[in-house]
């Protein structure tokens, strides 16, 4: 398994993205107070972070967990991509990388 950057949603609350190389399936794990309390893809696989990031607020509510903030929801997505280590996070790379080339 790999493991994205954590994303606090506040002082007891977290989301790590997960990507598994094996199945190519994607995750976003829910942790609280330091213990982990929900999956997100237990019922679903998703394949691409869109899968996810169309879903992750219904998920986090159904969890008793606020729903993301935009800049969070592009932080979810970026670390998504960038597990995947595929042609979108190569992509996502030279963007950040040299902003300059590209118009966004």
């Amino acid at each position: 398994m790999a493991y994205g950057n954590t994303i606090s949603l506040d002082e007891s609350t977290r989301i790590v993205p997960v990507f598994d190389p094996v199945l190519r399936t994607l995750s976003v794990h829910l942790w609280k107070d330091g213990e982990p309390v929900g999956r997100h893809d237990l019922v679903e696989n998703f394949t691409h972070p869109d899968d996810i990031l169309g879903k992750i607020n219904a998920f986090l509510e159904q969890s008793g967990a606020r729903a993301l903030t935009e800049h969070e929801v592009n932080m979810l997505a970026s670390e998504l991509i960038m597990l995947t280590v595929g042609p979108e996070a190569a992509l996502l790379m030279m963007v950040l990388r040299h902003p300059e080339c590209f118009i966004i």
